[in-house]
């Protein structure tokens, strides 16, 4: 049985396998028709729920849709009992939940694969896009310096640095003082509170923190200025942005700007990714 509720739960090779599917699944499809997929979701969500949704239909599969708020788990419902149920079904679960411990106990009781679409702790369907773009520009390689700027112990920050320690990347945080990643995901992570540093990719997440905290993160938001610092080609952004607040205009509009390929990438990696667990 494979789940997928962890960058962990992937080594390199695997996911290389993944991305020559999806190098295929952009235009072709594997799955014959009759297939159900489900979707349980208690976080709001644009790009995950799109795109899981068009690339189970390309894929053959139908998505049914489930808004958390109106299923029986508000009415005390065990999610064991909803996975037991549920798995029994569909061909494969994808949940995004606020709690990964929830998710954990969904996949124990599920006999079907279960995919990790967002948790509190990690968004490991984001950061294998993110490596799959990198990948495209020729930057999936040892030594690729990434400077991730923002909380660098956000569920983004914790999937990406997984991914980025299974190919050797050179990943380092770059946030006000005080703050670190999450322990349980940083074995060598290192955190700058400056722009000193050379990188070929700067990263930059949602300044997703209370008001006060905010005021300590907008020195740190990456415009053309932060770009020629790090001496970075490309910029990322796992979307959605918040204009004028960690980016400006012109970085995430501008043509090296890879966060519009992270979005459209992720219909080809999930329909590969869905494919690899169900194969």
């Amino acid at each position: 049985m494979k789940h997928f509720l962890s960058m962990n739960d992937l080594d390199k090779e695997d996911m290389e396998k993944i991305f020559e599917m999806a190098d295929k699944l952009g235009t072709e499809s594997f799955f014959p028709k009759p297939k159900c997929a489900g979707l349980l979701f208690d976080r709001p969500s644009t790009r995950t729920r799109v795109s899981f949704e068009v690339a189970l239909r390309e894929l053959g599969l139908h998505p049914i849709y489930l808004d958390y708020v109106f299923s029986q788990l508000t009415r005390g419902e065990k999610i064991e009992d909803t996975g037991k149920v549920l798995s029994s079904y569909v061909s494969i679960i994808i949940a995004r939940l606020h709690k990964h411990e929830m998710l954990n106990r969904l996949a124990a009781s599920s006999s079907v694969p279960v995919i990790n679409g967002a948790t509190d702790l990690e968004h490991p369907c984001q950061a294998l896009g993110d490596l799959y773009t990198l990948r495209q520009k020729g930057l999936l390689k040892n030594g690729t310096k990434i400077a991730y700027l923002g909380n660098p112990s956000t569920n983004v920050a914790n999937a990406f640095l997984l991914g980025a320690e299974k190919f050797a990347l050179d990943l380092f945080f770059i946030a006000p003082r005080g703050y670190s990643p999450n322990p349980a995901y940083a074995k060598k992570a290192k955190v700058l509170n400056s722009f000193e540093a050379k990188a070929d990719v700067a990263y930059v997440n949602s300044f997703d923190t209370g008001e006060d905290d905010l005021n300590m993160f907008l020195p740190f938001q990456l415009d053309s200025e932060k770009m020629k610092k790090l001496g970075a080609k490309y910029s990322m952004h796992p979307l959605p942005a918040f204009r004028g607040i960690e980016v400006s205009d012109e970085v995430l509009d501008s043509p090296n700007s890879l966060a519009w390929e992270q979005a459209k990438n992720k219909v080809a990696v999930q329909k590969a990714l869905m494919q690899y667990l169900l194969e």
